[in-house]
């Protein structure tokens, strides 16, 4: 067993609400030379930056999680973390996503990345927009693809299961929570779930290195499998 570091929610440019020096590249190099063990690009309902990033990773060795952040029928952010870009893709093209068009002068630009921090395309659906699934089946569906589905920022008011809902219901295994999360905001989940914090970052200067989480590997398919597993 070991304690290995992470941040597994951070957006790159891809999400119109990120900064435009948030290229896959940059987030994974400045995760490794901060002694992160595992990284994650999440952006909002999409996924094409994510490629680049498992390059990143294997050129700075460093753990890149597949992953995306869903917006659901109810407005509920989830984590959806892959043990490989196939299995993030297959569960990506099996939900309905918005199809309305992004205007970038309003809601800001979707970029598409190389892994020489060129643009390559932008976005053209609203990434901001939900998804026509509800929350409920989001953790079968992730686990049909070998995936972990988490509730995401659930100390927040937006976009949290837990303050549109009031609970967080059956099928999830593990919580996440933001940084500005206090051990007393945690107390009464950690009976139930396994609990993560991550950064939510949209912004270099708040990846976050303080992180860390025990596990038997440090592998993609130990962290899924400790994330999947209902807490003893």
């Amino acid at each position: 067993m070991g304690l290995y570091r992470y941040d597994l929610h951070i957006h790159s440019a891809l999400s119109p609400c990120a900064e435009k020096d948030m290229t896959p590249v940059t987030i994974v190099g400045l995760a490794k030379a901060n002694g992160l063990d595992f990284v994650a690009i999440s952006d909002h309902n999409a996924i094409k930056n994510v490629e680049v990033a498992l390059k990143a990773g294997e050129f700075y060795g460093i753990n890149v999680v597949p992953a995306m952040e869903l917006q659901t029928r109810e407005d509920i952010h989830i984590l959806c973390l892959f043990r490989n870009y196939e299995d993030l893709k297959a569960f990506y093209d099996s939900i309905p996503f918005s199809q309305r068009k992004n205007r970038p002068e309003i809601f800001g630009e979707q970029q598409i990345i190389d892994e020489d921090d060129n643009i390559i395309g932008y976005e053209e659906t609203m990434l901001l927009d939900s998804a026509d699934i509800s929350s409920t089946k989001v953790p079968e569906l992730a686990k049909k693809f070998n995936g972990v589905a988490i509730p995401a920022h659930i100390d927040r008011e937006a976009n949290s299961m837990l303050m549109i809902l009031g609970a967080i219901h059956e099928g999830f295994t593990t919580v996440e929570f933001s940084t500005k999360a206090t051990e007393e905001d945690m107390k009464e989940y950690r009976e139930k779930y396994r609990i993560i914090v991550d950064s939510d970052s949209h912004v270099l200067n708040t990846i976050s290195f303080r992180s860390a989480i025990e596990l038997e590997e440090g592998t993609v398919d130990c962290l899924i499998d400790t994330l999947s597993k209902e807490k003893e």
